[in-house]
């Protein structure tokens, strides 16, 4: 595995640390209800799939975290959620160069080249 996909790996277990921190904050200062916290839980739990399967080198879930995070920020740059807890705006504003960090290396010619070589 390349360094860079090793790194994208941290990365986005770097995320999901930042996201789970944020819920718990949201939970612990009363922005979010219980049922709101376990459903982000729940959410960031699935999440967890991705480092998993990048790490095994799979490159259609390196396809559809390039997308949800494109998406993701596209909601962010067009002020969609206005009215997220303090908590959630400052891990996302944190989280973007992050992410793009984590693109970067995903998309590397040696990370393409090793997607590709792995079926």
């Amino acid at each position: 595995m390349p360094e860079g996909v090793k790194q994208a790996v941290i990365g986005v277990w770097v995320t999901i640390g930042l996201s789970v921190l944020s819920a718990l904050i949201n939970k612990w200062v009363g922005a979010v209800s219980t049922g709101e916290f376990v459903t982000s839980i729940i959410f960031y739990s699935i999440f967890c799939i991705f480092p998993y399967k990048l790490n095994k080198g799979s490159n259609p879930t390196r396809w559809v975290y390039a997308v949800l995070v494109g998406i993701t920020i596209l909601f962010m740059l067009g002020g969609m959620g206005g009215e997220i807890p303090k908590a959630d705006l400052v891990v996302s504003v944190l989280m973007i160069p992050i992410e793009i960090f984590i693109l970067f290396k995903l998309f590397q010619p040696e990370a393409t080249e090793w997607f590709s070589r792995i079926k």
